[in-house]
């Protein structure tokens, strides 16, 4: 009797991982047929490997019209791809540009097509920057454009902000989402809000688990940093200040069109706690101040900030902000959203981008 009984159980867990697994498939489809339909006739769904800074790495192209201008999307981390979530927000802006995916070194479907060993050691600040100089370079020659539009998200706005200042003559305007501004800055200002957060929450069990991570954040990286960090981004995505992995966005990764399911171990592997990322989040916590770098931009620069953004503090970029001197500048609050403003208001944040798109043609 028990042997039925368990077999009846592992029959039973085996027809719901079935399940899901064919129900992730349909909506993986049914997904895939609607972006297509998005693109229409003279759309364009380039999926390719090219060799930047001596590996192969990958990069998504959509878009409605090849004459439009090209923006790329440098994602955040360092070292978690935005791609897998394309379908939820880029949609309506491959009408006015067209998008650029790129997996950054050690990331995602770039990772999986090296060798880690070889190449996690060369995943270093200077070498994102010569990275992004090639792939802007590749991007020029492919659509015959003078210059491109960078948009960079969290992580992408450090390597944004460092390659616009070294490279203006390539760059159209610049767009930062979730812009830090300096990392130690960040990690204090979001960790403050947090306990704050829990104390208000009566939550004393989260209160003093977030006092035993004290000091916080360190001034020098340790190895026990990028834990003690992705602990704390657990407290504020409990409290609605961070990105966290929602339900609905765990959905939306495995039903990806972009990404098979095997792709998606990147997520497992890679990432600030990842060997590839340390030298990347050492260089953050030790060394990052967006104001050191000098606040006079030769090109266009826009933020996009959403106001409960507390991942990258909504105040600290709302603060540095005025200080920036450029040919053209404007700041977009949007109102309810979080870390990620381009799913969690798509409408205002899209009405900001197109805004930004029409200044700069």
């Amino acid at each position: 009797m028990e042997a039925i009984i368990a077999l009846m159980i592992v029959g039973g867990i085996f027809m719901l991982i079935a399940g899901l697994a064919l129900l992730v498939q349909f909506k993986k489809q049914k997904t895939a047929s609607r972006i297509r339909m998005a693109l229409g006739h003279n759309g364009m769904d380039c999926r390719e490997y090219v060799t930047i800074g001596g590996i192969s790495q990958y990069l998504h192209h959509r878009g409605t019209d090849v004459d439009h201008p090209v923006l790329l999307f440098l994602h955040g981390g360092p070292g978690s791809p935005m791609l897998p979530f394309a379908q939820e927000f880029q949609i309506p802006w491959e009408k006015r540009v067209t998008v650029v995916h790129w997996d950054q070194r050690s990331s995602g479907k770039t990772y999986f097509n090296n060798c880690p060993k070889q190449v996690d050691p060369t995943t270093t600040v200077e070498q994102a920057i010569q990275d992004t100089y090639e792939v802007v370079e590749y991007l020029k020659c492919k659509y015959n454009k003078k210059k491109i539009i960078i948009m960079g998200h969290s992580w992408g706005s450090v390597l944004g902000s460092l390659f616009v200042k070294q490279y203006p003559e390539l760059v159209q305007a610049y767009i930062g989402v979730g812009q830090v501004i300096n990392m130690i800055d960040n990690e204090r200002i979001g960790y403050e809000k947090a306990l704050k957060s829990a104390k208000a929450a009566g939550n004393d069990k989260d209160y003093q688990a977030l006092l035993r991570l004290e000091p916080y954040p360190p001034l020098e990286f340790s190895d026990d940093m990028p834990k003690k960090l992705a602990r704390v981004r657990r407290y504020q995505s409990k409290y609605n200040l961070a990105a966290g992995a929602t339900f609905d966005l765990v959905v939306s990764g495995l039903c990806s069109p972009f990404y098979t399911l095997r792709d998606v171990r990147c997520f497992f592997r890679t990432g600030i706690a990842s060997e590839g990322q340390r030298q990347i989040m050492k260089f953050l916590m030790e060394s990052f101040d967006l104001p050191s770098l000098g606040t006079a931009y030769e090109i266009p620069v826009f933020y996009i900030q959403g106001e409960r953004d507390w991942q990258t503090p909504y105040p600290l970029a709302k603060e540095f902000f005025p200080k920036i001197t450029a040919p053209l500048k404007l700041f977009y609050s949007i109102p309810d959203a979080g870390h990620i403003p381009m799913i969690d208001q798509k409408e205002k944040f899209n009405e900001a981008l197109f805004d930004i798109l029409e200044r700069i043609e």
